[in-house]
């Protein structure tokens, strides 16, 4: 006869089957093990919170079919779900070149069904609230406009009796589901004397790349993924930097996309930075990016399309490296993205308005009467921040 389980409690609460306590003793988190002994950790805020999400799970796994019994979809959402998915892609046919469609809202659309496979006659916004809160805030953000429309889809074709309005709703007049509030920040903001410390670093190690990218994101605020896609041909015009801000190209579209130049003839520390990026790809094989270097396994592929090409993911490894020699290390060290928030500090600290500084971190989108211009006729906003060596505190 097998022993019975031992009960246990938390803050005198007794946890469901299936859930632990975080091992890491992090606060607000979970452990929950699967019915097959894999494990997933999740965020809740207190512990009844977490039995019911954790309850949730149970009856999802009781309820279980297996694949190879599984009945047909049919009156589920996985049977809707290809049709919306087919009508998207049809009357957004630019959807099928983005990324974003491809490999991720396809894929979480097609699980979230698969995780709910009940009768769409019988499925209740309770059963979404459920299934909402075991997700982090993250996911819940990345989910959350496209859910929105395909149950809009659902619920134009009368298939969710139960449901009086769309659960993914936005308007504040209906209950709606709430995405939760973000951990607290993790990683440690960088200062200057860090920034100076991690960049001569990365020249001892051999990351001169780095020491560009870094000196790129905070003369112009760019964030890892537009400063690798810089290209010393495309972007550069008439002694003009140009980038269509790609954030705001994915999230917004071409026309009204956030466009900026900078005038790298009257700026100084740009122009330096620039010149020895000339100077490395000419070293890099004529690398024809901003950010090269010479790994020591010369690859190309789906990320790259020159050997020397540098990808965000390891641009964010060479950080990662050089803070490590610079002797940054802890729980929550500096991130590569942080150079950005340095820049918005060393800009309020340069006299330069709130505004200006929104408008270069491309937190805005340009006049939507900018729509009705043919895409080479949009003009690019001038940026005015400017940087002296005095302000960062050194030269490239």
């Amino acid at each position: 006869m097998a022993r019975p389980k031992k009960p246990r409690y938390f803050d005198g609460i007794q946890l469901v089957d299936n859930l632990y306590t975080d091992p890491k003793k992090r606060p607000a988190y979970w452990l929950y093990v699967r019915r097959d002994g894999s494990k997933k950790t999740f965020q809740a805020a207190d512990v009844e919170t977490a039995n019911k999400i954790a309850a949730h799970n149970n009856s999802m796994a009781d309820n279980h079919v297996s694949p190879a019994v599984r009945q047909t979809t049919k009156g589920t959402m996985a049977a809707y779900v290809g049709d919306f998915i087919a009508w998207r892609e049809l009357t957004s046919p630019d959807l099928v070149s983005k990324s974003s469609w491809c490999n991720n809202r396809m894929h979480h659309l097609t699980r979230f069904c698969e995780a709910l496979p009940k009768s769409l006659t019988t499925l209740e916004r309770q059963d979404i609230m459920l299934w909402w809160d075991t997700l982090t805030p993250h996911q819940q953000k990345a989910r959350h406009a496209e859910f929105r429309r395909f149950f809009n889809y659902l619920m134009g074709r009368d298939l969710l009796p139960k449901m009086a309005y769309n659960p993914f709703t936005t308007n504040d007049d209906r209950p709606r589901l709430y995405t939760a509030a973000t951990p607290k920040r993790k990683s440690q903001r960088l200062t200057l004397t860090m920034f100076w410390s991690i960049y001569n670093a990365a020249g001892v190690l051999g990351y001169e790349c780095l020491q560009i990218a870094m000196g790129l994101s905070l003369t112009t605020f760019m964030r890892e993924s537009d400063i690798c896609s810089l290209k010393l041909s495309d972007n550069m015009e008439d002694n003009l930097l140009k980038k269509v801000i790609g954030k705001s190209l994915s999230r917004f579209g071409e026309a009204k996309a956030s466009r900026l130049q900078w005038n790298v003839g009257s700026y100084d520390l740009l122009r330096q930075l620039l010149q020895k990026a000339r100077e490395a790809s000419l070293k890099n094989g004529a690398c024809p990016y901003v950010i090269s270097h010479t790994p020591k396994v010369k690859r190309i592929g789906k990320t790259k399309d020159h050997y020397a090409q540098v990808a965000p993911r390891r641009l964010v490894e060479m950080f990662a490296e050089s803070r490590i020699y610079a002797g940054f290390t802890g729980d929550n060290p500096p991130v590569f993205h942080g150079v950005r928030s340095l820049a918005n500090k060393l800009a309020l600290d340069a006299g330069f308005n709130r505004e200006q500084i929104q408008h270069v971190n491309a937190h805005k989108s340009i006049d939507t009467q900018l729509i009705y211009q043919d895409g080479h006729q949009l003009p690019f906003d001038d940026v005015h921040i400017q940087f002296t060596a005095d302000q960062i505190g050194g030269t490239f």
